[in-house]
């Protein structure tokens, strides 16, 4: 259904309150951040983006439904009484059931997973993900918020994609199909694999149908399903969300407490940045937890590095998220001076190489 006027109620006016008591409370959006950062009898939501947040409305013992995406103002305007009508969306009666937030997984440890809070930080872990699978080929299986699940192998500048639990039906990604051969893929549960090149659709493509899986359950119109999955993958479609995360801690909420900047290029990256900045007396960190430091920096790079070595104003807004990393007790690196760093360190430096003298 498409937008509607929704008359605020009396109820979701108070769990606006709620919200705004929180957002109120400090600098740490942690606490509103995620599909069901809030909870109550009338509906749930919270922040999934930098300043907006969405909410589902629950009527009439949840027959009815209404979706809201707001911006932290109008969250104010709510509570204070001063706005009395927003735009919603009226869900259907056989919309799909919430079944918590998205989950990333990678590998079998615990750290080699990610609770997804915000589209952003899914979107930084694919990307990470990505850039392991330019050196290596690797798997993620990615849950939906309705416990769709999706296995993504990467692969270079490509990546094969396979339905293997939705409502909207299973099936593999359709590639180009006069490429010939396979390619090998060793992972720790399905063993093993050929993956087939035809399978395989570009990155640009495959990146934005992850991001709308994760809250959609499909993989959007850019992708084409052929509807069949091979055996080896098919099998993973058994095991749902609630499978998979008793077999491990209860993941990470933040990309930078996972395994992947340890994982991604990026780490590196951080690493030789860091160590650059700081010899040049141009950063002042605490070392004893530079390993955390440096783990934060590296989603950072992740994020905006690639752009902040040729845009001034992504340099500038790296060099603000830097000085908020807990650790970083003062940058004195201009935008200027990041620009330089980052082309330097982005690749580790190059060892001479020693030529046989000839007479």
């Amino acid at each position: 259904m498409g937008d509607r006027g929704f008359t605020i109620p009396a109820d979701f006016r108070a769990l606006m309150r709620e919200v705004v008591a929180k957002m109120e409370w400090g600098d740490d959006l942690s606490a509103v951040t995620g599909g069901r950062a809030f909870e109550a009898e009338c509906g749930y939501g919270g922040r999934v983006d930098t300043d907006l947040y969405r909410f589902t409305y629950i009527v009439n013992g949840g027959h009815e439904r209404w979706e809201l995406d707001l911006h932290s103002q109008q969250i104010r305007d709510i509570a204070a009484g001063l706005l009395d009508e927003v735009e919603g969306r009226q869900l259907e009666g056989n919309s799909r059931v919430m079944r918590g937030e998205p989950l990333l997984v990678w590998g079998e440890y615990d750290e080699d997973a990610l609770r997804v809070r915000s589209g952003s930080d899914l979107a930084v872990a694919l990307d990470a993900l990505y850039a392991i699978g330019s050196i290596e080929p690797c798997t993620a299986r990615l849950w939906s918020t309705s416990d769709d699940q999706v296995v993504a192998v990467f692969n270079g500048q490509e990546c094969a994609l396979y339905v293997v639990g939705s409502q909207h039906g299973y099936g593999t990604s359709v590639g180009d199909p006069t490429r010939m051969g396979t390619f090998e893929l060793v992972d720790h549960d399905v063993g093993a694999v050929g993956i087939r090149w035809a399978d395989c659709v570009p990155w640009r493509v495959a990146r934005p149908a992850l991001l709308r899986f994760a809250e959609h359950g499909d993989l959007g119109d850019q992708v084409i399903l052929d509807g069949s999955v091979p055996a080896g993958m098919l099998v993973l479609g058994d095991f749902d969300r609630a499978s998979e995360l008793a077999t491990r801690r209860t993941p990470a909420a933040d990309p930078a407490a996972t395994s992947l900047p340890r994982k991604a290029p990026c780490g590196s990256w951080a690493t030789r940045l860091l160590g650059s900045l700081i010899e040049l007396h141009l950063i002042e960190v605490d070392t004893s937890i530079l390993d955390g430091i440096t783990a934060r920096v590296a989603m950072l790079l992740q994020a905006v590095g690639e752009d902040a070595q040729d845009s001034g104003e992504a340099a500038q807004r790296l060099a603000k998220d830097l000085e908020r990393v807990r650790g970083v007790g003062a940058l004195f690196a201009t935008p200027g001076d990041l620009q330089i760093a980052l082309r330097r360190t982005q690749e580790p430096p190059t060892q001479p190489v020693e030529m046989p003298f000839t007479s």
